[in-house]
C-alpha cells in the first residue's frame, strides 16, 4: 500500500472514528482504525461492534492495499504533522510509514484480515432528510437522556412517527429523551421520512451521529434496516445499532392542564440560576424558584457557602407559586433553547412538573419535575 492525502482530510476522518474505537475490550484489534487504499481514495473503518463507521477521503494512491493501525496513536501522529500532503506506506512486517515534511514515522500495524465485519454501514432503501435538521433535533434532546447503565431502555432517544401537533395529515417526526427526572421532545415536519416501529438510538450512538452531521447544510441519507439506524453525511457512513427495548409511555408526564403561565428572557433566566446555584454544593444543585405578582425571585443556601437570590422580571398569568428545580436540568434545557429570546414556563402548584418551550418554537418542549424543600 502507498497513497499521498492531504493532512486536513485524513485527518478529519481520524477524528471522526478516534472516538469510536473501543480501547477496553477483550478483542484488541477494536482499538485499531483499517485503512484502505484503491481506486483514488482511502477509506477509514472503524467499528466497536456498537457504532460503524467508514470515511473516504481522494487520495492519490500508487499501490492498493489494506492494513489496520492504533487509531489513537495514528490520529495523535496526523493531528501534529505541518498541513500539507502525507505520504503513507506498508513495510515490511506490517510496518506503516509516514512521511510528511521533515517528519518520519514507522508505526506498528497489524493485518486488515483480522478487523471484523463492519456491520450497519449498508444503505438499504434510504431516504433524503435535512442534515441540519436531524443535527439539531439530536442536539435539542440528546441533553435528557439517562446514563444509569441499569434503565438501558432511557439510554437513548427514541424517534417515532407521529401526526403530532401540526394537524391531522402532517406528518413529522419525534425524538425524545428521558432520565425519569427530566424529558425533551422536538416535532418537525417528516418531508417523506417515516419510520414504520418506533425506535431508541443509543446515547454513544448520537454523540458519533452529530459529529457526522455537523456542518452539513445539505442533505443526508437515512436507513433504518436490521436493527441499527444508518446516515450518509457527505462522504462518511455510520451506523449504530438500536437499543432493544420498550421505551417508557412519555405521554403521561406531559402536563394537560397548568395554573401558571410565566414567559421570562431566555438568556435573563439562564445567567440569574447560573449565579444562584454558585454556592449549592450537592449534585443536582436544587434552587427555589418564587413567583409573586409578575416577581420571580430565585434563590439557594447551602450550610458551607451560605446564601444566594436574585430576583427576575417576568410576565405573569395566573396563581402565584414556589416551588424548586434542578439549576442543573435548567441550564441544560435553557442552552438546548439557544435559539429562543423568551422562554415561556407552566406550571401546576408546587409538585407538578415544569413545562418549558420557546414561543418561537411550540414544536419543542421541555420538561422538569420538581424538587421538594425541607
Amino acid at each position: 500500500m502507498n497513497f499521498s492525502i492531504e493532512k486536513e482530510n485524513f485527518s478529519q476522518l481520524l477524528y471522526l472514528t478516534n472516538s469510536i474505537v473501543e480501547r477496553k475490550n477483550t478483542m484488541p484489534i477494536l482499538a485499531n482504525v483499517r485503512l484502505n487504499a484503491s481506486d483514488g481514495k482511502l477509506s477509514v473503518s472503524a467499528t466497536d461492534l456498537e457504532v460503524s463507521l467508514v470515511g473516504e477521503a481522494e487520495a492519490s494512491v500508487k499501490d492498493a492495499g489494506e492494513i489496520t493501525v492504533d487509531a489513537k496513536v495514528l490520529y495523535d501522529i496526523v493531528r501534529e504533522l505541518p498541513a500539507g500532503s502525507i505520504t503513507v506506506s506498508v513495510s515490511a512486517n506490517q510496518r506503516l510509514d509516514i512521511e510528511s515534511g521533515q517528519s518520519r514515522f514507522k508505526i506498528n500495524g497489524t493485518s486488515a484480515e483480522e478487523f471484523p465485519a463492519i456491520a450497519g454501514v449498508s444503505l438499504s432503501n434510504p431516504i433524503s432528510v435535512d442534515a441540519a435538521k436531524f443535527y439539531e433535533m439530536f442536539d435539542k434532546t440528546s441533553f435528557a437522556v439517562s446514563t444509569d447503565e441499569t434503565r438501558y431502555n432511557i439510554n437513548g432517544v427514541y424517534a417515532e412517527t407521529t401526526e403530532g401537533p401540526l394537524g391531522a395529515g402532517k406528518q413529522c417526526l419525534r425524538f425524545v429523551a428521558t432520565d425519569g427526572h427530566r424529558l425533551a421532545m422536538i416535532d418537525r415536519p417528516a418531508e417523506g421520512f417515516s419510520i414504520d416501529d418506533s425506535v431508541i438510538i443509543p446515547r454513544k450512538g448520537i454523540q458519533e451521529l452529530k459529529k457526522v452531521l455537523e456542518g452539513n447544510d445539505g442533505s443526508a441519507k437515512v436507513a433504518v434496516n436490521d436493527g441499527f439506524f444508518t446516515v450518509q453525511s457527505g462522504s462518511v457512513t455510520i451506523g449504530v445499532r438500536l437499543v432493544d427495548g420498550q421505551f417508557p409511555d412519555y405521554k403521561q408526564v406531559i402536563p394537560l392542564d397548568t395554573t401558571t403561565t410565566v414567559t421570562v428572557n431566555r438568556q435573563n433566566l439562564l445567567s440569574a440560576v447560573k449565579r444562584v446555584a454558585l454556592v449549592t454544593t450537592d449534585k443536582t444543585k436544587a434552587v427555589k424558584c418564587k413567583l409573586i405578582d409578575g416577581n420571580l425571585v430565585i434563590s439557594s443556601s447551602s450550610p458551607e457557602y451560605g446564601e444566594a437570590s436574585e430576583s427576575v422580571e417576568v410576565a405573569q398569568d395566573g396563581e402565584d407559586v414556589t416551588i424548586g428545580f434542578s439549576a442543573r436540568y435548567v441550564l441544560d434545557l435553557l442552552s438546548a433553547m439557544s435559539g429562543a429570546e423568551e422562554v415561556t414556563i407552566k406550571l401546576k402548584g408546587e409538585l407538578g412538573p415544569g413545562l418549558f418551550s420557546g414561543p418561537q418554537d411550540e414544536l419543542y418542549k421541555c420538561i422538569v419535575m420538581p424538587m421538594r424543600f425541607e
